[in-house]
């Protein structure tokens, strides 16, 4: 039997049969499941294509599955506090989660923290990257959207990271963000939010401006849009989903939409809010999960719900993605190493004290191979020139340490000589005169 062409992965917060579930969009069958507490919403990410990530609702840690085991082993991160919102860059490079009100970008490969962002005041409730990790977005209860550039947060790791400033901050919405949507085009995306006053707004990430509102006669809770970027989908609280042509005639800055006009497609099914959306590859199917603890596929240009996904409780995450190479292959091992994360900033400064044992290592390596190239070579007196310029070095190499270390000690005793002069002779000198 082939693979699906596309998988909807979800998760609920009951957390009773499994954590997250991946299902064949075509057959609705469940593929493979993996167990371990509840992810909250917001939280579930794929890293990589080979791993699935999530945050634990209510604790301070992140589950790491493979997607290929079947044995249900998984990796615990412990964060310094319980993960709101998180996201993963899309190569696999970067994780970004929010703990309240502040912002944690860790490396997956080393578990550095590289950045520590603070410039919301009250909790984050979203994080979205670009399709080519050059940007994230972030929205919070404090009603505010802030677009940050990852080359400028990762260039201050010298412990000011929290005083990065962000590329743009949307302040236009008047209750908190529920929603966002960063669509195609990486630093030229279009940036869609959604929020709890009823409306969502489209932004430009290249010059930061509004490009249009749309104003609901629901509070918006969720919000996606297909890959032509031509519909905008949008999660009502009543348990709606309204399908907006973002080309609609005539074009406006602001456009009324009510589930009452009959030019508006509305899809029907739900009993309560729905909470999050995905759309397939070609954009003819629509997942959503909602509340009333089930998940329906629709049709999205007849607008039928095609089946449903029963789940033990509210449905907190969706991902409609193509089949990850891993659940198709059990045998792939992943590529990506992951490290546990720190709690503490890391700093260039440390990298720069390590050098010595670096530079060890790569004067080692490189003459190892110059070693190999000169012995294998024709010329015997270059592999005697060899011994006598490098091992004579390298025999000397404790006698320079011990030298270098007492010119250090020499140089310690000279400035501290010199700072008692300064004090007693200048400023104590001075208080006697005046």
């Amino acid at each position: 039997m082939s693979a699906p062409i596309e998988v909807v992965i979800s998760s609920d917060a009951s957390g009773q049969m499994w954590n997250s579930c991946v299902w064949d969009l075509e057959s609705g069958t469940s593929l493979i499941n993996y167990k371990g507490g509840s992810t909250s919403p917001r939280g579930l990410c794929l890293l990589g294509n080979q791993y699935l990530i999530g945050a634990v609702n209510g604790k301070p840690l992140i589950h790491v599955w493979a997607l290929q085991r079947r044995d249900q082993q998984q990796i615990k991160l412990v964060c310094p506090g319980k993960v709101t919102s998180l996201a993963v860059s899309p190569e696999g490079l970067y994780c970004v989660a929010a703990v309240a009100e502040k912002i944690h970008v860790w490396q997956v490969c080393s578990g550095r923290l590289l950045a520590v962002l603070s410039r919301h005041y009250q909790n984050i409730s979203n994080i979205k990257f670009t399709d080519n990790g050059s940007h994230f977005v972030t929205g919070g209860d404090d009603n505010l959207v802030i677009a940050w550039s990852l080359i400028r947060v990762l260039s201050d790791t010298d412990g000011v990271s929290q005083h990065s400033e962000p590329e743009y901050v949307w302040s236009q919405h008047s209750l908190p963000i529920t929603d966002l949507y960063v669509g195609y085009g990486g630093p030229r995306a279009r940036v869609v939010s959604s929020s709890l006053d009823q409306t969502c707004k489209v932004f430009d990430l290249v010059s930061g401006q509004l490009l249009c509102s749309f104003v609901f006669d629901v509070s918006i809770m969720s919000i996606s849009m297909d890959h032509t970027e031509f519909r905008l989908f949008a999660g009502g609280i009543d348990g709606n989903i309204y399908l907006v042509n973002l080309y609609g005639v005539p074009v406006q800055r602001e456009r009324h939409i009510q589930s009452t006009d009959t030019s508006v497609t509305c899809f029907k099914g739900h009993s309560k809010q729905v909470c999050c959306l995905s759309v397939s590859l070609d954009g003819t199917k629509l997942a959503s999960g909602s509340h009333d603890c089930s998940v329906k596929i629709w049709d999205v240009f007849s607008g039928q719900s095609i089946r449903t996904l029963s789940h033990k409780g509210a449905v907190s995450n969706i991902l409609l993605v193509p089949t990850p190479p891993s659940i198709a292959n059990p045998d792939l091992k992943p590529a990506i190493s992951i490290k546990p994360f720190q709690r503490h900033l890391h700093s260039t400064q440390e990298d720069r004290g390590n050098n010595s044992d670096g530079d060890m290592l790569e004067w080692r390596i490189q003459n190892t191979s110059l070693m190999e190239n000169i012995c294998n070579g024709p010329d015997s007196s270059a592999a005697e020139m060899l011994n006598e310029d490098v091992e004579e070095p390298h025999l000397n190499l404790g006698a320079e340490l011990a030298q270098t270390k007492q010119e250090v000690m020499k140089l310690k005793t000279v400035n501290r000589e010199l700072y008692q002069f300064a004090v007693n002779e200048i400023l104590l000198g001075s208080d006697k005169i005046s």
